[in-house]
């Protein structure tokens, strides 16, 4: 039950809501159109008041200390870049990217099933064996017979590779 206190402050409210409205420029209804019988021309209209938004203007997002505009101190990603500053190259071990072995085991899983269409077509292809060639079948096999194996492990050094660099990324990142 609602008693003519509660409705009298939320009448109050509502007045209070609609200047702060008029101020933002939003249109200013009087109170008889809003609760009165005659309807709006824009469609219906919800005001909703909570006792959080008059503290609107405490932030709850927590600021890292690296983001606060007077901090010296580095963001997640670029504390490693100090310390690796006075290291050289030639200590730290080249790595070859995860997508180079990607590439490598496209090339040779294209050439190995490449080998098989070219020994059962018997038409070769760049020419430099002839089909009645004693290495011919010799050679197709070997591409065959390693080049698939080789492709899959070297897929298999790409996704390991990619999954270090993304490791190495998400602990620059402080995520880890």
């Amino acid at each position: 039950m609602a008693t003519s206190g509660s409705i009298f402050s939320s009448l109050s409210s509502t007045s209070a809501i609609q200047s702060q409205h008029a101020f933002l420029g939003v249109p200013h209804y009087p109170q008889s159109v809003l609760f009165g019988k005659r309807k709006l021309p824009h469609g219906f209209v919800v005001v909703a008041v909570t006792q959080g938004s008059a503290e609107s203007s405490k932030s709850e997002e927590k600021i890292p200390s690296w983001a606060k505009p007077d901090s010296d101190e580095p963001p997640p990603w670029a504390r490693d870049e100090a310390k690796n500053n006075g290291v050289s190259s030639s200590q730290q071990g080249f790595e070859i990217p995860f997508y180079a072995y990607l590439l490598a085991s496209a090339v040779t899983a294209i050439a190995a099933i490449g080998s098989i269409f070219e020994y059962a077509n018997q038409k070769p292809v760049f020419g430099v064996l002839t089909s009645d060639s004693v290495f011919y079948a010799p050679l197709l096999g070997f591409f065959v017979f390693t080049g698939i194996p080789f492709s899959a492990f070297l897929w298999f050094k790409s996704v390991q590779a990619a999954n270090k660099e993304a490791e190495e990324q998400d602990k620059k990142d402080g995520y880890l």
